[in-house]
């Protein structure tokens, strides 16, 4: 069991990774989808998809759940509602950026991640982009979503690089080493934990 679900979060992390490296080329410019607002949708396509990677993560030991959630996040587009649905499942869903281990305690990140609120407006704006703008409204532009994808793409690679994360109907964690960088290698340690505070 513990060396499935070590497995299953590594493959995830594996995508997350190659999300990462697409989004990447496309800030670059190294490509693009011929034209730029194609290309700000795609963009925006693999951040949520990156975005629900890191939501349902935490679920890989509870298949059933695991299941209802991917099923949820096809049908409903709006972050507060899908990340209700994950917390009723288990509440501490969300990765605790570290940066290694001091004495007693984990070094927490103390800024610079993509922090909860910040995952649930970015999934919202996603969505947004991902739907056709109304010629009326007065939405903000796409181009400014655009400009803001680097540093969307570097809050995310720190909250993933090094972390902590409880799995679902369980008190264990799992303390995860994924650098996203070409050809590093991916670590995922199974721990249990002794008390209820990371």
């Amino acid at each position: 069991m513990e060396s499935r679900v070590r497995r299953k979060y590594a493959s995830m992390m594996w995508e997350c990774r190659y999300r990462i490296e697409t989004l990447r080329d496309f800030t670059s410019g190294k490509t693009h989808c011929t034209y730029l607002q194609t290309t700000i949708e795609s963009e925006a396509l693999q951040l949520r998809k990156l975005l629900e990677l890191i939501a349902f993560s935490s679920l890989v030991s509870y298949q059933e759940a695991y299941r209802s959630v991917r099923s949820d996040i096809a049908k409903d587009w709006h972050a507060a509602r899908v990340l209700r649905k994950i917390e009723t499942i288990n509440p501490e869903f969300y990765p605790v950026p570290i940066d290694g281990f001091n004495r007693n305690d984990w070094n927490r990140v103390q800024g610079g991640y993509l922090t909860r609120k910040q995952f649930e407006r970015l999934y919202d704006k996603c969505g947004a982009m991902l739907h056709s703008q109304n010629p009326f409204s007065k939405g903000k532009s796409s181009l400014a979503f655009h400009r803001k994808v680097p540093e969307y793409l570097r809050r995310i690679e720190t909250l993933l690089s090094e972390h902590l994360v409880e799995l679902a109907e369980s008190r264990e964690l799992i303390h995860v080493i994924a650098p996203m960088e070409d050809d590093a290698p991916i670590q995922v340690r199974h721990l249990v934990r002794e008390s209820k505070h990371v």
